[in-house]
C-alpha cells in the first residue's frame, strides 16, 4: 500500500530532458535579470556566472538520454557543478567580507555540524552496501561533498547573520545535487528521486540568486 507520500509523488510528473534543459535556460534568464537589476552588485554577478556553470552543468547531464550518456558528460557535469557551488560561495563570502560580520557563527557552525553528519553518515552507508562503487566515483564524490559544504556553510553563515532565506536555496541546492549523488554511488534509478531533484534544484537556484 503507497504512502500518502507516494500518492503525492505519484502526481507528480517526470519531466523530459528538454524540459529539464528549458527549466534551466529560465533559471539562467532569471540570474541574468536579477544582474541587471543590481548591476552595481558584483555578487550578482558571481551568481550569474555561477548558474551559468550550472547550465552547462545541466546541458552536460541531460543533453541525451541515461543510457546513451558517456561517463565523461557525467564527470563534465560534476566539475561544471562544481565550479557553480563555488561560485556561489563566493559571491556570499564577498557579501559577508563587506559587511565585516563574523564568518563563523552559529549558522556555519550548525552548517558544519550538518555536512559532517551527512558525510559520516554517506560513507557508512557506502561501506554497507553491496555494490562497490569505484575508487574514481568515490573520490570525486567526496570532493563533490566538500564544495557543497563550502558553500553551504557559507550561505548560512550569511543567512544567520542578515536574517536571510538563502540557506533554504542552499539546503534545496545541496538535497539535489546530493541525491545525485547517491544515485551515481550505489546506481539506484528511482523516479521518486528523479523527481526530488527537480523539485529541490529550481527552488534552490532561485533562493540563491535572489534572497540577498
Amino acid at each position: 500500500m503507497k504512502t500518502r507520500f507516494e500518492q503525492i509523488m505519484a502526481h507528480i510528473p517526470l519531466i523530459s530532458n528538454r524540459t529539464k534543459l528549458i527549466i534551466s535556460s529560465l533559471l539562467l534568464a532569471f540570474a541574468f535579470i536579477v544582474s541587471y537589476i543590481r548591476q552595481n552588485s558584483i555578487d550578482s554577478t558571481i551568481c550569474f556566472l555561477a548558474m551559468l556553470f550550472s547550465f552547462g552543468g545541466d546541458i552536460a547531464l541531460n543533453s541525451m538520454p541515461l543510457k546513451n550518456r558517456p561517463s565523461s558528460f557525467l564527470y563534465a557535469g560534476a566539475g561544471l557543478f562544481m565550479f557553480a557551488h563555488l561560485a556561489y560561495a563566493s559571491a556570499y563570502f564577498t557579501l559577508i567580507q563587506n559587511s565585516e560580520k563574523a564568518f563563523f557563527n552559529l549558522g556555519a557552525i550548525l552548517a558544519c555540524i550538518f555536512m559532517l553528519t551527512l558525510f559520516t553518515v554517506s560513507v557508512i552507508c557506502t561501506s554497507r552496501a553491496n555494490t562497490s562503487p569505484s575508487s574514481t566515483t568515490l573520490l570525486i564524490f567526496s570532493i563533490y561533498t566538500l564544495v557543497i559544504g563550502i558553500n553551504f556553510v557559507t550561505i548560512c553563515s550569511y543567512s544567520f547573520s542578515f536574517v536571510s532565506a538563502s540557506f533554504i536555496g542552499a539546503l534545496s541546492f545541496l538535497i539535489s545535487d546530493f541525491i545525485i549523488g547517491v544515485e551515481t554511488v550505489f546506481k539506484i534509478k528511482n523516479d521518486i528521486l528523479r523527481k526530488l531533484v527537480w523539485i529541490f534544484y529550481p527552488i534552490g537556484q532561485i533562493l540563491i540568486i535572489a534572497c540577498r
